[in-house]
């Protein structure tokens, strides 16, 4: 796998994770902890995520083989998931003032799962795991797209001051509108291998 492949799927995955539209309600459920606590729970619940992401390469990869499914299967479906991912960051319904922050620290759940590492996540992990032949390759994409999504999290509170709620707004609906071109990308790409597959 090339660099730029890496690159691209560690994108994928940027964009699907979501952090600027999640920040919201993670500061919400850790913000009366003091700043040093936040950056420590922030670390523990993302290294959660990772460790979660991993396990879902591996054992998606395996539950996909197991199941023979063809490449073009993969790509319409990672296609249209991600889609819908992208329509919900463009389109999106906030919550984070039904958010309430509690006395305990968030433990796993649900910074971990399902915010960071919801289904939408695992789900596009196990699927690109499928289209990847290189496991280590496919486990840095993730490394370096947990990398992104953890360095947003820790300036979140300083964007939200300088952009405030629209500014993160606009900028959740562009991350939406990337990754809609990626998923027709890849839809497109499926519908290929699709036709290809006819032919032969």
């Amino acid at each position: 796998m090339s660099g730029q492949s890496i690159f691209s799927i560690a994108l994928t995955l940027f964009l699907v994770t979501n952090p600027v539209g999640n920040a919201p309600a993670i500061i919400a459920l850790i913000k009366d902890f003091d700043f040093s606590r936040q950056k420590a729970i922030m670390l523990r619940e993302a290294t959660f995520s990772l460790l979660l992401a991993l396990f879902f390469q591996y054992f998606g990869e395996v539950f996909l083989n197991t199941l023979h499914i063809d490449r073009y299967t993969v790509s319409l479906c990672g296609g249209t998931l991600l889609f819908l991912i992208s329509l919900s960051m463009i389109f999106p319904l906030h919550h984070e003032e039904t958010v309430k922050a509690t006395k305990h620290e968030p433990f796993f759940v649900p910074i971990a799962t399902p915010i960071l590492s919801g289904p939408g996540l695992l789900a596009m992990i196990m699927l690109l795991s499928a289209q990847v032949s290189s496991n280590f390759a496919m486990s840095l994409a993730i490394l370096l797209a947990w990398v992104g999504v953890f360095f947003v999290l820790l300036i979140a509170p300083y964007l939200n001051r300088v952009l405030g709620k629209r500014g993160l707004l606009a900028l959740e609906q562009l991350m939406g509108l990337v990754l809609s071109i990626i998923s027709t990308d890849m839809l497109v790409k499926g519908v290929e291998q699709f036709i290809l597959s006819i032919r032969g």
